[in-house]
């Protein structure tokens, strides 16, 4: 099963939404790598935040140009995908910070992100995500690969 496309799908996607203080986001990047009008939904607070592609991309400008997000980083740190046929599914474990990039413990959360293949190429069809806190902690066997590799 080779996973090379979904992998840089998935890379390109967390790239285009991370971005330092004096460059903004690629968030024209974020649309391509969608299907249709994707849904993105934010399931760490007590209520799912559900965004299609248009609305977090207008989400992120919004808070970008009235200055309550500077800058932000996410990166993937592990991942386990699924392939049948033209359908994927991957489990993304990622790091994110709002501020220093180099932090030595970086808050994480898991990303389960939906793909699909049409003509030929992969794209994501949808992605729900938790941030991790003191009750729901990445499981071990997510961080294995990561443990191994420091």
């Amino acid at each position: 099963m080779d996973t090379t496309a979904i992998d840089l799908l998935t890379k390109d996607f967390y790239n285009s939404i991370s971005f330092e203080n004096a460059e903004p986001p690629e968030l024209a990047a974020v649309k391509i790598l969608f299907f249709g009008e994707g849904i993105l939904i934010n399931n760490s607070f007590s209520k799912p935040i559900t965004f299609t592609v248009e609305s977090f991309i207008d989400a992120v400008k919004v808070k970008v140009a009235d200055g309550s997000i500077e800058q932000f980083m996410e990166r993937e740190i592990h991942s386990k995908t699924e392939i049948f046929g033209k359908v994927a599914q991957r489990v993304s474990v990622y790091e994110y910070n709002f501020a220093d990039h180099a932090m030595p413990r970086l808050p994480k959360g898991i990303n389960f992100i939906q793909f699909i293949c049409t003509e030929g190429k992969w794209r994501i069809l949808s992605m729900a995500w938790f941030d991790e806190n003191e009750n729901h902690l990445i499981p071990r066997e997510y961080l294995h690969s990561q443990l191994m590799n420091n």
